[in-house]
């Protein structure tokens, strides 16, 4: 418990962490704890990602062991096709977010983009892009066939690709002028029976829950976000915690049920059958009425902790859904600075760290920063992005960040105050594929996790290579940056 620190530097999550070891009750840092050291071959691309029965091959990184795999494979080849493995799991994430023919023509480009993404395109092999990609990555995978360089090309490909998917609609704005999003324990310190909803459940699923539990204004039932982005038609369910968080705020029994959806960590149901808190999976397409039955006879038969009861540990702010809400925050005459900050929880640094450091550092130095993911809400959670402020960090829609801010900056003639975009982290191959697809568009990006590509020196010169070609950098570390580092980079 001395090192409490090096894992949240929330105070009230401290304290919650601690009330969680008193009662035995283990979590995502113990786990990660007993995991060390993780596997060194993978963490440096050098595990071989082709689909072989006959592995798996690794490559010894101090040259002291094996140089090649079994059919021939060296270090170059196996941290490149280890490298388009991740991107293509990354677009295949992104997949059904939306719906596309089998070709992406220039007129389904980002507004304002459409120049940079033909000079990437020009660049990584002047050939039009479709979904097509996919099958062609899944073939390059089978066996090693091709070069390094033809492996490289093409995870930059799917990373180009994943920003075009990753843009959907715009949001219908018949029944809301503004999407508002509040974040913090103090949702919890009401007397109310709590339903936390975690992954990513069928929209029809929660729109009817929020409406049944929003009738009357003295409704006993509070719905709220265990650090997913869940949209309804009112805007975000309040987030409780960030998504790092969630197994500590289930581990104090405030919570009375868990709607558990696509995409919901196996932890946290297992964490609730361990606390005897109720699970419901969405996609079971349980009655409303039984889901509210379960939690309140949880609530009515279970001993209420009042873990929380500070109301005031709420932020609050308004989330960017479109280029117009972004326009007049861009074009502020006084703003000559942006910084893009977005990412995901990672037990790897303290949870919350890096981005209440940045962004109160860049913010300070009279910088525009906006953000999303889970580095968005420790930013709203600790009064960052209040629209009392001043100077204020704006948060972005989850889903179509950071292109969503990229298309703003260029529809305001502002892309050249760009002064990078950050990863604080990363959790899915998602991210990764996005922070390639970014710096492939010709952004500077800095990725505060470190990536499996310090197996290949040869690796790490073609991306930086092709980054290049189009303006772009990359800029990655072998161990997790702190803010020192990372704000170094941004005031470069």
């Amino acid at each position: 418990m001395e090192a409490i620190h090096l894992k949240t530097v929330d105070p009230v999550s401290q304290n919650l962490f601690r009330s969680a070891a008193k009662h035995g009750v283990r979590l995502l840092w113990e786990r990660y704890e007993r995991l060390q050291p993780q596997d060194g071959f993978l963490r440096l691309g050098l595990s071989c990602p082709y689909g072989c029965m006959q592995g798996p091959c690794r490559i010894d990184p101090f040259g002291r062991g094996s140089e090649q795999g079994l059919c021939g494979l060296d270090r170059d080849g196996m941290v490149a096709a280890f490298l388009l493995r991740l991107c293509l799991h990354g677009v295949l994430e992104t997949m059904n977010e939306r719906g596309a023919g089998d070709t992406l023509s220039e007129k389904s480009w980002p507004h304002g983009l459409t120049k940079r993404f033909s000079k990437a395109l020009k660049h990584l092999g002047n050939k039009p892009l479709s979904l097509r990609e996919i099958d062609r990555s899944a073939l390059l995978l089978q066996r090693p066939s091709e070069s390094a360089e033809v492996l490289v090309e093409q995870a930059l490909r799917l990373g180009i690709l994943t920003l075009l998917l990753s843009e959907r609609k715009a949001p219908s704005r018949k029944t809301q002028k503004r999407f508002d999003c509040q974040v913090g324990y103090g949702l919890l310190s009401e007397e109310k029976i709590f339903i936390g909803v975690a992954g990513q459940p069928a929209q029809k699923a929660i729109e009817s829950l929020v409406r049944e539990t929003s009738r009357g204004s003295a409704s006993p039932y509070r719905i709220l976000s265990l650090g997913d982005w869940i949209q309804t038609e009112k805007g975000f369910l309040p987030f409780a915690c960030s998504s790092g968080e969630a197994e500590l705020l289930l581990s104090t029994g405030s919570i009375h049920l868990l709607l558990a959806g696509p995409k919901t960590d196996p932890s946290l149901s297992e964490l609730c059958k361990q606390m005897e808190i109720p699970v419901v999976m969405s996609e079971k397409m349980v009655p409303v009425k039984e889901i509210l039955s379960l939690a309140r006879h949880h609530f009515s038969t279970h001993s209420q902790h009042k873990t929380i009861s500070e109301p005031s540990f709420i932020g609050q702010s308004s989330v960017a859904m479109t280029i117009e809400e972004l326009k007049p925050l861009l074009k502020k005459r006084s703003i000559k600075k942006v910084a893009l900050i977005g990412g995901s929880d990672t037990p790897q640094q303290p949870m919350g760290w890096l981005p209440v450091e940045l962004a109160t550092a860049l913010l300070g130095r009279n910088y525009l920063v906006a953000g999303w993911g889970d580095a968005v809400l420790w930013m709203i959670k600790n009064g960052l992005a209040s629209e009392d402020r001043e100077s204020r960090a704006i948060p972005l829609d989850e889903q179509q960040s950071p292109i969503l801010a990229l298309k703003g900056l260029s529809d305001a003639r502002r892309i050249g105050y760009l002064r990078g975009i950050c990863f604080t982290g990363l959790k899915t191959c998602r991210d990764l594929t996005v922070a390639l697809g970014l710096a492939g568009l010709g952004m500077d990006v800095c990725v505060a996790s470190p990536l499996p590509l310090w197996g290949s020196e040869k690796v790490r010169n073609l991306l930086s290579e092709r980054f290049a070609d189009v303006g772009g950098t990359m800029t990655h570390y072998d161990h997790p940056a702190n803010p020192e580092e990372i704000l170094e980079w941004f005031l470069r």
